[in-house]
């Protein structure tokens, strides 16, 4: 039984995305074939875990996943991470009717229409709603600016939902601000029109590797409100910046959430490779361990039933939490919201999606 693995291993994004992912992956392969291999209609069947390495574009993660559906014939893919790698990559496993599992990607397109994909995160706009909530509730506020890449749907789709949100219970949106990928890291211009809107909280749904910039360059220009901040942010990076002190930030998965399944993966995580486990190990673990259970149920490893048996999951115990697909490609789970601290980052709340 083949499982393909598609992740960032080279360049910037490998520590925080592709290592971890690869880290997470063989610790659920180990562990399955640990107890005996995946039990399918009565025979047990090990699990061999194929990694391969893409760069980072849309067209990269397509060619990557046809390798390993073609070339490595896998019989279940996991990964890219990235919503806009995930999009390609499912166009192919879409076409080979292989069942596919982008843990952390979160844009609706991923799985809209698809039979074979699945995701394990919440969708983007979901971040949008409970930051918007948190604001009104906790904050107490009542005047929201936001600052987004107009280019990518991740910033847009946040914060849409966001504006909705707000809006409905009362709020204004005084300053929406954009940039582009390509602008670079001189963010002054637009922070300082957000400035002369005096906001109580300020938005920055964006890559941390803008955002280190953009809180640091917000508090130049005189904003003191508080950053509200997306599931890309980085609180471990962010702890050393002192202008981040106090942002509030959304989390697919937290490692301070006490759940018995989720201490005992940090722990074990700890153990095995000597550092904190991060989202994506958490969740490319918890997605071949779904995929085994899948194939279980199916009592095959054929595409089909195997993508039947996860649309048809109900109340899975993985260590991100209680996962439940309704018989779509996107499951209904929480969210968890956290401040940024000076050496590490606190559960504020965790948000259930409204019924």
């Amino acid at each position: 039984m083949r499982i393909g693995l598609l992740a960032l291993l080279t360049g910037e994004l490998a520590p925080q995305s592709g290592i971890p992912s690869q880290q997470g992956a063989e610790m659920a392969v180990d562990d399955i074939n640990a107890a005996g291999g995946i039990d399918i209609a009565g025979t047990r069947m090990k699990v061999k875990l194929t990694v391969r390495d893409y760069e980072p574009r849309p067209d990269a993660a397509a060619t990557g996943a046809r390798a390993l559906i073609n070339l490595d014939s896998i019989d279940a893919l996991v990964g890219p991470q990235l919503s806009a790698h995930a999009v390609t990559a499912a166009s192919v496993a879409e076409v080979s009717r292989v069942p596919m599992i982008a843990p952390m990607a979160s844009n609706p397109v991923v799985t809209a229409g698809r039979h074979y994909v699945f995701r394990l995160a919440f969708l983007d706009p979901f971040q949008g709603e409970m930051l918007a909530r948190y604001a009104l509730e906790n904050l107490s506020a009542r005047r929201a600016a936001v600052l987004y890449d107009v280019s990518n749907p991740y910033g847009r789709d946040i914060t849409v939902l966001f504006r909705a949100t707000f809006e409905k219970a009362g709020g204004r949106i005084v300053a929406a601000e954009t940039f582009t990928s390509d602008q670079g890291t001189d963010f002054r211009a637009q922070l300082k029109r957000i400035a002369a809107a005096r906001p109580d909280v300020l938005l920055l749904p964006n890559l941390s590797a803008v955002d280190s910039f953009q809180v640091r360059q917000a508090r130049a220009v005189g904003i003191r409100a508080p950053f509200l901040g997306s599931d890309s942010w980085d609180p471990v990076g962010l702890a050393h910046i002192p202008e981040a002190n106090g942002a509030v930030v959304a989390h697919q998965w937290h490692i301070g959430v006490p759940r018995p399944i989720a201490v005992d993966f940090v722990s074990r995580y700890r153990a095995r490779y000597g550092v904190e486990p991060r989202s994506t190990a958490v969740f490319t673990y918890d997605a071949i361990r779904l995929l085994a259970d899948a194939m279980h149920r199916a009592g095959t490893k054929e595409g089909g039933p195997v993508s039947r048996a996860i649309a048809a999951t109900i109340d899975y115990e993985a260590v991100a939490g209680t996962l439940q697909f309704n018989g779509t490609g996107d499951p209904r789970r929480s969210g968890v919201l956290s401040r940024v601290g000076r050496s590490s980052d606190s559960i504020v709340r965790v948000v259930n999606p409204k019924p």
